[in-house]
């Protein structure tokens, strides 16, 4: 039961960041990481990527603590070197790979029983995301979540 709980809560999670985003313009009413460090140029480095049922996922570390402005000129220049690639931002990397092991397990690409959903790195750490519409645009969302903060070009 508890993985079943675990597979409907991760797939609902999953939908969101892929489809749940709305094409609504006036949805930008997310604050993102408000922080004033102006790491804009700080290095981001990628973690890891792989493909799901035709989808590219990549994700990558970025310094933490960007402004909004920041972190979309640092999604973007992500975005830039991988167009067709939704991308998981995040500012800590200790949990990466269980994350992505989980991710990977509910999809059918590994043991759903000895996965582990690390929920509260998730929560804490997913700084944002670049999802693909299915209108074709990318856009930049808060957290793991589907709260537009930009469109990407």
């Amino acid at each position: 039961m508890k993985n079943l709980l675990n597979l409907c809560l991760v797939v609902s999670a999953l939908i969101a960041v892929n489809l749940g985003c709305t094409d609504d313009r006036n949805g930008n009413s997310g604050t993102g990481n408000q922080g004033t460090s102006g790491k804009a140029d700080a290095k981001e480095a990628k973690l890891d990527s792989y493909t799901i049922k035709g989808i590219k996922f990549a994700y990558y570390k970025i310094p933490s603590g960007l402004s909004r402005e920041d972190l979309i000129k640092t999604a973007q220049k992500i975005h830039d070197a991988e167009p067709d690639t939704q991308l998981i931002l995040v500012d800590d990397d200790s949990k990466v790979k269980e994350y992505i092991a989980y991710v990977k397990a509910i999809s059918g690409q590994g043991d759903i029983d000895k996965a582990q959903l690390p929920q509260e790195w998730a929560d804490k750490h997913i700084v944002a995301n670049v999802q693909k519409y299915t209108s074709g645009r990318f856009v930049l969302c808060e957290s793991n979540g589907s709260v537009e903060i930009a469109d990407l070009k």
